[in-house]
């Protein structure tokens, strides 16, 4: 690599953590479960549609952050999260485009920490958009947290989807 690239490669570098410097979070709490987690403060308010949303904000270019809280069956403990993680990716794709997606390929699946909890993660995208989500057992609810944006942005909100997905607590 030339001296001039280098340069270049350093002023985009310095150009999209300037970004992100500024940008700002605020906290927003669940209603159907004791859970909390930090969204940048452009994000708006979206309409919710379906029972089992709970939070959902987006911003200007569609971006979207949304939790899905749901009751667990009586018999199923926090520990069983693992279960979530059994299903083949072939299964996974399945039930998702059973659910309305289309043309679904799974980039990354498994099992993660995060903020001291067992967590299922799915990373997998469609024709245009890419699907950030982590999934919890706790205290006998499901919470699945879902951060959602074109395919093509994916590299720029990856700091974003970090800092949004490892806020998640309790």
């Amino acid at each position: 690599m030339n001296r001039n690239n280098i340069i270049i490669l350093l002023l985009a570098l310095l150009s999209s953590s300037d970004l992100y410097a500024q940008l700002t979070f605020k906290t927003v709490k669940g209603t159907k479960a004791n859970y909390s987690i930090s969204i940048p403060s452009d994000y708006t308010l979206a309409k919710i549609i379906g029972g089992n949303i709970d939070i959902k904000y987006s911003n200007s270019e569609g971006a979207s952050i949304n939790t899905v809280v749901k009751n667990l069956p009586g018999e199923v403990s926090d520990n069983d999260i693992e279960q979530m993680n059994i299903q083949s990716d072939a299964e996974f794709v399945n039930q998702l485009e059973s659910n309305g997606l289309e043309n679904v390929t799974v980039i990354k699946r498994g099992m993660k920490i995060v903020n001291g909890i067992n967590s299922c993660f799915a990373y997998y995208k469609d024709a245009e958009l890419y699907y950030h989500t982590i999934m919890q057992f706790r205290k006998g609810k499901l919470i699945l947290l879902t951060f959602t944006c074109e395919y093509s942005k994916k590299g720029l909100y990856m700091p974003i989807i970090f800092r949004v997905v490892n806020s998640l607590k309790t």
